[in-house]
């Protein structure tokens, strides 16, 4: 019911909800009963629509700025943090300063034809993630009544995951890389480390007399090589913390580089930890050395994941069982174990095997068959 106001102005409130068991009420006002009547025919029609929102002048930025803080920070770890960070710059580029609530499906449609059009469907399906789940945490909190990206999917993306070819394998071998080429491309090979856990390492993690690598850190590449932070006292997950077996072939090559080594195994020229610019100098620095020994470029996914999923692909070879494998390759979820060893093609297939079960099974048939002449 309309109420005339000490100020003249018609006045007349809505129930928006209900927060700690007492109704939050908005105040409609209008000059005339007829713009009143007006001015809340609009704001139910925002409100049946979802657009409405208590602070209508709210941008998303703003709204991003509440989920990150009261639901991420504390939640994930330091590296996790920054990669986050990261992607919401992103996605404050295109929808950062629009009103919450006037940003549409319309509006993400435009952000995924333009990183499309660019190749990052990566880069969009993260957007569409944190866009999806900002929004969900405003309708948690009453600020909206729906979510403008129900409905959008994610786009699927068919990963081109390999293991290193016997003649790639042969050109590492052959090719005169320098102590660190050498020594961080055979224990990503013979240990499946992810780089970041491999640049993590000190002299203190390996025990060379029981034959293990303690795994117990990470390297947050997104940190400045001086900072004091760069080193995690903490994998990317609780998996991560693990004892890696150092294989015969990486025994002699870890063992010889690690000799008069103190702390952090892998340095810069000025004594700091590998940061993600150094990195990529000295990865790019070995490709160039391996393409001059090969007479021709080499493959462009040869990179430090590649040695990963290699090993990954040894274990299946060697007959590892998934929890086994899950243990060594730390991963959380059995699930991620299973979906790499799923990536295998006709050179994995091991025909030798099934030629020797075939023949074991043709024993056993003749076997039954002279016990049994009369079934033949």
């Amino acid at each position: 019911m309309a109420k005339k106001r000490s100020d003249g102005r018609y006045a007349k409130q809505v129930v928006l909800g209900y927060r700690n068991g007492k109704p939050v009420r908005k105040t409609i006002y209008g000059k005339t009963l007829k713009e009143l009547d007006k001015k809340y025919r609009d704001f139910m029609n925002d409100k049946e629509s979802g657009r409405l929102i208590k602070n209508d002048k709210i941008k998303f930025k703003e709204l991003l700025e509440l989920w990150f803080t009261n639901t991420k920070v504390g939640e994930l770890k330091p590296q996790s943090l920054g990669n986050l960070k990261s992607q919401i710059k992103g996605v404050n580029y295109y929808i950062g300063d629009k009103l919450a609530k006037d940003i549409q499906r319309s509006d993400i449609e435009q952000i995924r034809a333009e990183l499309i059009e660019e190749d990052h469907i990566d880069k969009y399906n993260k957007a569409l993630g944190i866009i999806r789940a900002v929004f969900n945490y405003a309708i948690e909190c009453g600020f909206v009544l729906n979510n403008p990206t129900l409905g959008m999917k994610r786009i699927s993306i068919k990963r081109n995951t390999r293991a290193l070819t016997d003649e790639e394998r042969l050109l590492f071998e052959k090719t005169d890389l320098n102590e660190f080429e050498r020594c961080f491309t055979s224990l990503l090979l013979y240990s499946g480390l992810r780089r970041s856990e491999a640049l993590a390492l000190f002299d203190s993690d390996i025990h060379f007399d029981e034959g293990y690598i303690n795994v117990n850190k990470t390297l947050v590449l997104s940190k400045a090589s001086t900072s004091p932070e760069i080193i995690q006292d903490m994998p990317k997950s609780d998996s991560g913390i693990r004892k890696i077996p150092i294989s015969h072939y990486l025994y002699p090559i870890l063992f010889n580089y690690c000799q008069n080594r103190t702390g952090l195994l892998f340095l810069s020229e000025e004594g700091n930890p590998l940061g993600s610019s150094t990195f990529r100098k000295r990865w790019q620095s070995m490709l160039q050395k391996l393409e001059a020994v090969n007479g021709k470029p080499i493959a462009e996914d040869i990179t430090p994941h590649i040695f990963r999923h290699t090993y990954t692909s040894d274990l299946v070879k060697a007959g590892m069982d998934i929890k086994t494998a899950q243990y060594l390759l730390g991963h959380a979820d059995a699930k991620t174990t299973l979906n790499v060893y799923t990536h295998f093609g006709y050179n994995d297939i091991k025909i030798n095997k099934l030629d020797d079960y075939y023949k074991t099974l043709a024993v056993k048939m003749q076997s039954r068959q002279k016990e049994n002449p009369e079934s033949a």
